[in-house]
């Protein structure tokens, strides 16, 4: 959940993509219309979760942790999500899809954002919202995400540690490099040669 819209992701039993999409939001609605925008919201949610015969993964609902990971966002982005009932969406969330037989599930979202941008974005052409909705949607399934070859070959993996630990890394290191300014230059990374330069010393 982003201002100004809901990215959601279907994907098959391999934590494949199938579809995805974008529910438009409007921000700055009084509550009374707010509410009814967050309801009709869930109810395409819940429409799609019929439809393809599943359950819906979300994040865990942790406001205050989200508040934190804003405060590192642009100072607009984060008044926006602040000022959005983020917490009554998930409440009208959980009972709307439980009076429909809807499963909810809920995922740590540790990472979604960064491993949605620099695995799936230009893999399958996504905004950030959706990428990171795969990730919520795989992370639901149990399913690993390991980074890719391409990103390995420069920024080294411990085994000995959970996989959250490369990916801690790396975001200090994209943070440090000037390649990477804004979530649209992850299209354009090709090659990741960059990382070589920075030790996470340096990071």
């Amino acid at each position: 959940m982003n201002p100004g819209s809901i990215g959601w992701a279907y994907v098959d039993s391999e934590g494949n993509l199938k579809a995805k999409g974008q529910i438009p939001l409007q921000m700055g609605l009084p509550n009374g219309k707010q509410d009814a925008q967050i309801v009709d919201a869930i109810l395409q949610l819940a429409a799609l979760a019929s439809s393809f015969e599943c359950p819906v993964v979300c994040e865990e609902l942790d406001f205050s942790d989200k508040k934190e990971r804003l405060g590192e966002a642009r100072r607009k982005y984060a008044r926006m999500l602040s000022s959005w009932a983020y917490s009554r969406f998930y409440e009208l969330l959980q009972s709307i899809l439980s009076n429909r037989g809807i499963n909810v599930i809920t995922a740590n979202p540790a990472y979604s954002s960064l491993i949605g941008l620099v695995k799936y974005m230009r893999m399958y052409g996504l905004s950030s919202d959706c990428a990171a909705a795969l990730v919520v949607a795989r992370r639901g399934m149990r399913l690993n995400e390991l980074p890719q070859s391409s990103i390995t070959a420069y920024a080294s993996v411990n085994e000995d540690k959970h996989v959250w630990s490369f990916w801690s890394e790396l975001n200090k290191k994209i943070k440090r490099s000037s390649k990477i300014n804004r979530r649209h230059d992850y299209f354009t990374v090709s090659n990741w040669s960059f990382l070589d330069n920075l030790s996470n010393e340096e990071a």
